[in-house]
């Protein structure tokens, strides 16, 4: 069966040289979003709070509920209000327009649209949604914004951390105890040192990627196992259209990963080659797909750029796309 290894060696390596860029493992607010990024967060999540992480930030409330008292602090990011609201959680209000829809009580922390003009509110409107907020018996924690470029080599990075700068100013004038973050993976490996007055949400650089900092480490292999094995002769093809038809006699095998378990389709054009150099033949299937005979196990990659920069897309979309049925194993 199909399977992901994830290195525990590594993943701790990497959260200690974020938490030395950051001032502390307190200092870190680790994505788990995702399943993180597809590696697998029932696994990983443990071994954060065990180095001393303490905040920690997901998609929604279901990915929440699943860690439910393992952090003390939770903030999730994409959150509908609906009234349903926990006081163990910290919701982002991402629209002005749906404080009234908020739970009395719930813990907010404001987005701040910096520049990226998708979600959030304008600096101007800082005060006004603080008061109106308090005045509907919601708690406001703290403030954050989200870089459009930290990992573009343009102004907008810089033009971004000023506006948020001011907005820390007034914000520290309405509540001196808020809490502020701002910088992403990107944002943190890319400065010189975090500020003392912030919080870092890191996220996949956690998992050993990043163009900032070549010491990290990767975290995740994915392997298939052998379904079958058969000598493909001279002048015979293998999967769907016979696109890959064999030049001489050659041994090969199909593997147990397709592209119903996350990766993407393979149509047969190009060269997609697994983790030791050896291609793709053919077509992948729904469930399965070909190569040269490599054994009983094979790893298809233990680094997803390779794969993502085959189908010019980002290693993210790659990551998260992974099956959650895929079992992960910790080692």
């Amino acid at each position: 069966m199909a399977f992901i290894r994830l290195d525990q060696k590594a993943y701790e390596h990497n959260l200690a040289l974020l938490a030395k860029k950051a001032g502390g493992f307190h200092r870190l607010i680790c994505v788990f979003k995702n399943n993180a990024y597809g590696h697998g967060v029932k696994l990983l999540a443990p071994i954060a709070k065990s180095l001393g992480v303490n905040f920690i930030a997901l998609k929604n409330q279901q990915e929440a509920l699943e860690l439910q008292g393992l952090f003390p602090h939770i903030l999730i990011l994409s959150h509908r209000p609906n009234g349903d609201e926990r006081t163990d959680f910290i919701y982002a209000l991402n629209d002005k327009e749906d404080l009234h829809k908020f739970k009395k009580g719930t813990s907010l922390h404001l987005v701040i649209d910096t520049g990226m003009h998708r979600n959030g509110i304008s600096l101007d409107e800082l005060e006004e949604v603080y008061q109106n907020a308090c005045d509907l018996g919601l708690k406001v924690e703290g403030i954050f914004t989200h870089f459009a470029g930290a990992d573009e080599y343009d102004s907008s990075f810089f033009v971004q951390k000023q506006k948020f700068q001011l907005a820390k100013e007034k914000a520290q004038k309405l509540n001196p105890n808020l809490l502020f973050h701002s910088h992403n993976s990107a944002a943190l490996l890319r400065c010189k040192s975090l500020d003392e007055d912030e919080l870092c949400r890191v996220g996949l650089a956690q998992f050993g990627y990043s163009e900032y900092n070549a010491n990290l480490q990767k975290v995740l292999s994915l392997y298939a196992q052998k379904l079958s094995s058969r000598v493909l002769q001279k002048g015979q093809s293998v999967g769907y259209g016979g696109r890959f038809s064999a030049s001489k006699d050659i041994a090969i095998s199909t593997y147990d990963l397709g592209y119903a378990d996350g990766l993407f389709r393979f149509d047969g054009t190009g060269e997609l080659k697994l983790a030791n150099g050896e291609k793709l033949l053919g077509r992948m299937s729904m469930d399965s797909f070909s190569c040269k005979d490599l054994g009983d196990e094979v790893c298809v990659f233990n680094d997803a750029r390779v794969w993502a920069s085959f189908f010019h897309t980002i290693e993210y979309e790659i990551l998260v796309k992974l099956s959650p049925l895929i079992p992960r194993i910790l080692c």
